[in-house]
């Protein structure tokens, strides 16, 4: 396979950063660590036990209690006990973590509008549809490489 298409996710997610970063900055986001992702997430699919965030988010659980540790004290979520398990928590939005939460998504959209402007519907199905045997196919290879 040609390097250029090898490298092409590569190359496309590090200039997606390069434009959203300074988006988040100014939301006082610290983007290294996942925050916009995490914020996505919760809106997204409302409370969460830190292990399906942390999969959700592609994190591991660590990275994450550190992450959800500073949003905290940040008042940007709560952490309540899990009362299905004693060992987990559950993480929710606080009303100012819904409002960040909100202009994530915004942001979000806005950056989907750049990568896909001048692509018709069909393209981006078609593109979506390639992606999507990309990601099967890595989660099939992760799965096998941690049943061995």
């Amino acid at each position: 396979m040609d390097n250029e298409i090898k490298n092409v996710f590569f190359d496309i997610e590090m200039l997606r950063r390069r434009l959203i970063r300074p988006f988040f900055i100014e939301l006082g986001l610290t983007v290294g660590q996942g925050q916009p992702r995490i914020l996505k997430e919760l809106r997204k699919h409302g409370t969460m036990n830190q292990k399906e965030l942390a999969d959700a988010c592609l994190m591991d659980v660590t990275t994450m209690s550190r992450t959800l540790d500073r949003m905290e004290k940040d008042g940007l979520l709560k952490r309540e006990n899990n009362p299905a398990s004693r060992r987990s928590w559950n993480v929710l939005l606080t009303d100012c973590g819904h409002e960040k939460a909100d202009e994530v998504i915004k942001i979000f959209n806005k950056v989907d509008d750049v990568i896909f402007k001048g692509f018709s519907e069909e393209e981006i199905k078609m593109l979506s549809s390639m992606t999507d045997k990309v990601e099967n196919n890595l989660w099939e290879a992760i799965k096998n490489e941690e049943q061995k």
